[in-house]
This record gives C-alpha cells, sequence and structure tokens, in this order.
C-alpha cells in the first residue's frame, strides 16, 4: 500500500472510530459506505492485525485498534499543520502570519486599519504579540517583528515604514506651571522623564549655519521607564518634559494637548537611535506572500500619516 492511500484508509479508520459505525463514518467523509469497508479492511490487511470488533449490534475498538486510532490521528493532525505552516509561501496570501511590536505602536498604527486589511487580505490570520522589550525574529517564532530606532543585526532584514523625528513636548499645563525651556540648558531647571536610563540628550539647531555645533545635555527627572506607555501617560498628565517620535504624537500635537517645546532643534538620545520605524524579518531568498502583503499595506498607512512619500523597499 503507497503512503497515500494509506494515509486515506487511516482518514475513514478514524472517522469510524470516532462515529462508532461504517454508515456514521461513510456519511461525515461523504463516501459510501461500501467504500469506507473496503478501505477499513484494506488497512486491517497492511497491518496484519484486526483493529475492529465487528457483531450484529455493536462496533467496537480492538486493543490494537485503540493504540493505531490514537497514532493514526495525531499523523492526520501533523500531516494537517504541515500544510498550514506553509501556505503563506503561496502566491495567495494566506496562513497566520505572527507579529510581534511594542504596544504603543500596535495600539496607535496598526488596530487603527485592521478592518481594512482583513477586508483586503481575508484569507491571512494575525497573531499579534505586543511588548515593549525587543523581540528576536527567529528565536520567538515569529514571521515579523516592528521595531523602532536603528538596525543592528544585520542577518535580519529591514523595511522602513517610516521616517521618525524626535519632539521634545509637554502639555500646556505642565509649560504654564513651570515655563517652556528656550535653549538645552534650560532643561536642567526641568523635570524630564527618561527613556531606560538614556538621560543624555543632543541638540543641533535647525539653522544651517549651527547645524554642525551639537549641544549635549545630561537632563534628570523622578520618572525612569522603558515603557513608552508610561513616558505618554506621564505627559498627559502634565508631569514632565521628554522627548518622544512625532509619528506617535502626532494627534496629541494637532490637538494642542501636547506642545513641540523646541521645533528649531534636531534632538537625538545619545547612544539610542531613533530615527525610523521598521519592520524586521528573517533573511529568506523567498519572501512569504503574507508578509509581503502586511509589509506593503502597513509602510503605505505609516508613511502617509505621517506626511512622507512613499519609502523604498
Amino acid at each position: 500500500m503507497d503512503n497515500r492511500h494509506l494515509l486515506s484508509c487511516m482518514q475513514v479508520f478514524v472517522s469510524v472510530a470516532d462515529s462508532g459505525s461504517f454508515s456514521e463514518g461513510a456519511r461525515r467523509l461523504s463516501i459510501s459506505q461500501p467504500s469506507v469497508s473496503r478501505q477499513v479492511n484494506a488497512l486491517e490487511v497492511h497491518l496484519g492485525v484486526r483493529l475492529l470488533q465487528r457483531t450484529t449490534r455493536r462496533l467496537s475498538l480492538t486493543e490494537a485498534g485503540r493504540v493505531y486510532c490514537e497514532k493514526a490521528r495525531q499523523i492526520l493532525r501533523d500531516v494537517d499543520e504541515a500544510g498550514q505552516s506553509i501556505s503563506g509561501f503561496k502566491e495567495t496570501a494566506s496562513g497566520v502570519l505572527k507579529i510581534g511590536a511594542p504596544l504603543l505602536w500596535i495600539d496607535l498604527k496598526i488596530t487603527p486599519y485592521l478592518s481594512e486589511f482583513m477586508e483586503q487580505y481575508p484569507e491571512i490570520g494575525l497573531d499579534i504579540q505586543c511588548t515593549d522589550v525587543m523581540q528576536d525574529v527567529v528565536d520567538e517564532g515569529l514571521d515579523l517583528v516592528i521595531r523602532v530606532g536603528h538596525l543592528i543585526d544585520s542577518s535580519y532584514v529591514a523595511v522602513t515604514l517610516a521616517r521618525i523625528r524626535m519632539v521634545l513636548c509637554a502639555s500646556p499645563a505642565y509649560l504654564e506651571s513651570h515655563g517652556a525651556p528656550r535653549s538645552p540648558g534650560d532643561l536642567l531647571d526641568h523635570n524630564c522623564i527618561v527613556y531606560d536610563g538614556h538621560d543624555e540628550w543632543e541638540f543641533s539647531h535647525v539653522c544651517q549655519k549651527q547645524k554642525d555645533q551639537i549641544q549635549r545635555v545630561h537632563v534628570a527627572g523622578n520618572i525612569n521607564t522603558n515603557m513608552v506607555t508610561v513616558m505618554l501617560t506621564a505627559l498627559e498628565q502634565d508631569i514632565c518634559i521628554s522627548l518622544l517620535p512625532d509619528l506617535m504624537i502626532k494627534e496629541q500635537l494637532q490637538e494642542g494637548t501636547l506642545v513641540d517645546v523646541m521645533p528649531a532643534y534636531d534632538i537625538n538620545i545619545k547612544n539610542l537611535v531613533v530615527d525610523r520605524v521598521f519592520a524586521l524579518y528573517s533573511n529568506r531568498k523567498h519572501l512569504p506572500a503574507k508578509t509581503r502583503a502586511f509589509i506593503d499595506f502597513y509602510r503605505d498607512k505609516f508613511s502617509r500619516t505621517n506626511g512622507d512619500e512613499i519609502l523604498p523597499a
């Protein structure tokens, strides 16, 4: 018996065992009862053991049948899962796409367009893992990771979704209470929330004549965090002043709930390059259609909502 016929007989046998009768097993598989009987008999001949005990009143599994049925179920599940695992490699975008991304970026930039994405790609399922902890594509079994900053590991492929400008911002209420800093040195008198201990900020004036003159300031405050959501909440609660990516606070700046305090400066965090948001995937010769679909869709959304032209892949 060849493997293809063997798998077919296994499926028929499991259907009969699960349903408790040849007729019901046939109905579930949409085949004739004689065909079911022939395939079960063929399987028993192939194995050299009786799998089913047949009487006029009932049908039951033999001891060998119980053992074989359990193994056969697992084999059939494995075959099914093997097919599903490569469904995303077909030309049609399909299969489950596992994505990792920081919580706030998922909230602000991914979920607003989920309905549109799912309507455009109905055969793709999304498994979204939200965390501000740096995720590894391969180690965590992900298809795609969205990161902010700068690519360090060159073994992966990065596609820029949008460029980022860091904005020194605060709420109007905070600025009213503490005054607005006019120069980098003024920040020494302000409560600056710091991201993950990175307390040295670099300022260069946008004026071309002063472009090369970088001022570095060691800021201080009563909050240090590695969660951007904490930083945003602290700003909105009038606690502090801080740096956040413009793409993340675009609506707050437009609505006036946050203010760009020093628009005349380009600002960076020393030893923490935050200049773009990008999608990262493992370096494979064949990029699955489901991954390509997601990247193309959200490159468009990220870039257009930031007012940029569509960036090249």
